[in-house]
């Protein structure tokens, strides 16, 4: 995938669309986690109607590993390819951080991520109407780390994990 990455920098439409195929083979087939230890969520954006069921086991806040169930376009796909393979091993901060960096890009206000293969991702700023398919997983890991910190001991309201079914 490195070679991918590397492509990213002058993508037209015809080169998202490739890159973005690359990304979503890897996501095809469901991985899913047992819930519980995990907690799961599952989103879907309004707009196109990309779903997405994330599941995470967060253990001292940071997380150890996700699974998904992916319905969702192909832009949707690559984001959640891309947070499957980097985000375990991260906490909280670091997510919201990566998050607000592809809503940026997105939003055409910036071109770069720290996460290079994030970058591919400004040739789809016109695109407006997916853009909530590629934020889905970002969301949905962000809504899972709000539970996370409401079970921890000590906090108002934590009580067994919640989950959403299917």
């Amino acid at each position: 995938m490195s070679e991918i990455i590397d492509s990213t920098a002058t993508l037209d439409i015809s080169e998202l669309h490739r890159v973005l195929q690359e990304y979503g083979r890897s996501v095809r087939r469901d991985h899913r986690l047992p819930v519980p230890p995990a907690d799961s969520v599952s989103l879907q954006s309004s707009p196109c109607g990309s779903r997405l069921t994330l599941d995470a086991l967060i253990r001292d806040g940071r997380i150890e590993e996700l699974g998904y169930r992916v319905r969702a376009c192909s832009l949707g796909q690559a984001t959640t390819a891309i947070l499957a393979r980097r985000a375990p091993g991260l906490g909280e901060r670091e997510i919201r951080e990566i998050g607000a960096e592809l809503r940026e890009i997105l939003a055409g206000e910036r071109t770069r991520s720290s996460w290079p293969e994030l970058d591919v991702f400004a040739a789809a700023s016109a695109i407006s109407s997916r853009h909530g398919s590629a934020l889905l997983p970002f969301e949905a890991l962000e809504s899972l780390f709000d539970r996370a910190r409401q079970r921890e001991p000590g906090s108002a309201g934590a009580t067994g994990p919640p989950t959403d079914q299917e």
